[in-house]
């Protein structure tokens, strides 16, 4: 599942790679198709940018959303070159004078309004760690509107904090001490704020390693550690699915309380 900075990161990628193109031409295969896509030919790629896991792609006033998932992904390509993939896996192509954008297996493609397509977003999800208009105490407004759920459950909640997926939601707790069993209810105030400020701490250090093109690897202390020891204590990580989300949940008992 791509997460937020995964997300900032192509975002990054494609203003480089895409800059200054005008479409010449566009391929969509998608059910949320709100205006012609032919209203996207002619116009310059302004710029691209990402709100939790979702990456848009801005055309003057039109918008293209894309949602990666488990299995999607984009690539840039010189306008004369084959795709490395069947075309049957192909959802969008962008195509302008140098570049092409191509997009594969993507579940979620969306056109519309660039004004109707971020309305929805800011409506229905949190703040974003790695945008500018990153808001600390709305975001633990957001977890403390969840007093009788696990901590652990409310962090993949996309409407309380945008762009938290598993592999985020099992390091920041480990880093914030804080079981991912632990009510929401009965975290302290200090516990819920160190919550919040490490999501978006570690949010940034994920997204330098993807910017670098380098593996997070080294900034994993937790997530898929099943059977190796706590760095900080020694004692060995377990590893569970927690309910009732079903999530891979990785957690050191000694460390996080």
């Amino acid at each position: 599942m791509v997460e937020g900075p995964t997300a900032k990161a192509y975002a990054i990628k494609i203003n480089k790679e895409f800059f200054g193109e005008t479409v010449k031409n566009i391929f969509i295969k998608s059910k949320k198709v709100f205006i012609p896509s032919a209203e996207i030919l002619g116009k310059s790629f302004s710029n691209a940018d990402s709100i939790g896991k979702n990456i848009l792609l801005f055309f003057d006033d039109v918008a293209i959303r894309v949602h990666l998932m488990l299995f999607g992904s984009i690539h840039i390509y010189g306008i004369n070159e084959d795709l490395q993939k069947p075309k049957k896996q192909v959802r969008v192509i962008v195509e302008g004078a140098r570049k092409k954008i191509v997009i594969y297996n993507a579940p979620i493609v969306e056109i519309d309004k660039k004004d109707e397509i971020l309305r929805r977003l800011r409506s229905e999800l949190g703040p974003d760690p790695l945008n500018s208009e990153w808001d600390e105490e709305r975001a633990i407004q957001n977890i403390l509107k969840f007093p009788n759920e696990k901590i652990g459950v409310v962090l993949l909640n996309q409407s309380v904090i945008a762009g938290i997926g598993n592999i985020l939601r099992n390091e920041d707790l480990f880093r914030a001490r804080i079981n991912p069993e632990r009510i929401v209810g009965k975290l302290s105030e200090e516990e819920t704020r160190r919550v919040v400020r490490i999501c978006k701490e570690l949010s940034e250090e994920f997204l330098k390693l993807k910017i670098r093109g380098v593996r997070i690897g080294p900034i994993l202390y937790v997530y898929n550690k099943y059977g190796k020891k706590c760095n900080d204590c020694g004692n060995g990580i377990r590893f569970y699915f927690q309910e009732p989300i079903r999530r891979k949940t990785f957690v050191c008992g000694k460390c996080q309380k």
